[in-house]
């Protein structure tokens, strides 16, 4: 299952990436920050970013998420930080939905 949550991710990268300049693409690596100060996507694409993985998720798992909750704000460490991090959240609140 953390594979096809990877897989959405990359997904939702490539749906963002259609929007974006050129210069503002993103290059999705499993080094990919998406939070943080190695960050190369700006906080307006990053919300455009989750919404676009939580309707993915959705429409996959019949399961409403959302990526940006107390939870996320309260970790110590963000969730957001890189598409491993990311996907074992995403996995994390699947199970608990």
């Amino acid at each position: 299952m953390k594979e096809e949550i990877k897989q959405i991710i990359k997904n939702a990268v490539d749906e963002l990436n259609e929007q974006l300049d050129d210069d503002e693409k993103i290059i999705l690596t499993e080094d990919t920050r998406f939070v943080g100060s190695k960050s190369r996507i700006d906080s307006i694409n990053f919300v455009t970013l989750v919404s676009i993985i939580e309707e993915l998720i959705e429409n996959k798992y019949s399961k409403k998420i959302y990526l940006v909750n107390e939870k996320a704000f309260s970790s110590k460490h963000s969730p957001f930080y890189s598409v491993e991090t990311m996907s074992d959240y995403i996995l994390e609140l699947l199970k608990e939905a």
